[in-house]
């Protein structure tokens, strides 16, 4: 069965509704630190790290282990026969590997919603622009695209410097000194959680009109 892409029949064809996902963790991380999911009946977003228990609450995120979650998303995702959506494949291999009963569907149902290679053969000017932003040491990801104003979403530039592995790896030496109280943290480490699950949320629902993007341009 070919892979649902941007670039594929089945992606301008699908009516099936998308459960939309994006994690945050450290590179070196087996498990995400933090994940958004646009369900049906809205977005949420989760912590799974338990030294972030504390942190969690004073946002107003619920606490869940990542097996627990991905093993939801992909009840869910099977009950309502939707696919599941995320920015390149870091998501899926993360979800095949949570519930490996299921990775064969997983594969099979996954929409990767990378759109550089779209951009690139589709528009090339747009696409040198990204890679102009992302500069010569990475290739262009998913803000750099959504920083164009051509694609029409108000990225919030705030965050475009926000570091979500660098945030979660102070945040984690913090809190441990701390006993894990998140009112004792300082201001500057405060905001940087709150950057961080804004950050997470704007991948999620920047990659959403992204993909909106794309499919009304391909089918113009």
């Amino acid at each position: 069965m070919p892979r649902h892409t941007l670039q594929s029949a089945a992606f301008l064809k699908n009516i099936r509704p998308v459960i939309w996902l994006d994690v945050e963790k450290r590179k070196a991380d087996p498990e995400p630190a933090l994940t958004t999911v646009v369900w049906a009946d809205g977005l949420k977003t989760y912590v799974h790290d338990d030294i972030l228990v504390a942190s969690a609450k004073a946002r107003g995120l619920e606490f869940l282990p990542w097996a627990q979650l991905a093993a939801e998303v992909v009840r869910v995702a099977k009950q309502t026969e939707s696919l599941l959506g995320g920015y390149s494949i870091p998501e899926r291999d993360l979800l095949m590997a949570a519930c490996p009963e299921q990775a064969e569907w997983i594969k099979e149902n996954y929409l990767n919603a990378n759109a550089a290679r779209w951009f690139k053969n589709r528009r090339p000017q747009l696409y040198a622009e990204a890679c102009r932003t992302a500069g010569e040491r990475r290739r262009p990801g998913l803000k750099d695209f959504l920083i164009q104003a051509a694609v029409g979403y108000a990225y919030k530039k705030y965050l475009l410097d926000v570091q979500p592995g660098a945030i979660l790896g102070r945040m984690r030496k913090l809190l441990a000194k701390r006993d894990g109280v998140h009112r004792e943290l300082t201001n500057e480490a405060r905001r940087d959680w709150t950057n961080l699950i804004e950050y997470n949320r704007q991948d999620v629902l920047g990659m959403i009109h992204l993909v909106g993007y794309v499919k009304a341009a391909q089918e113009s």
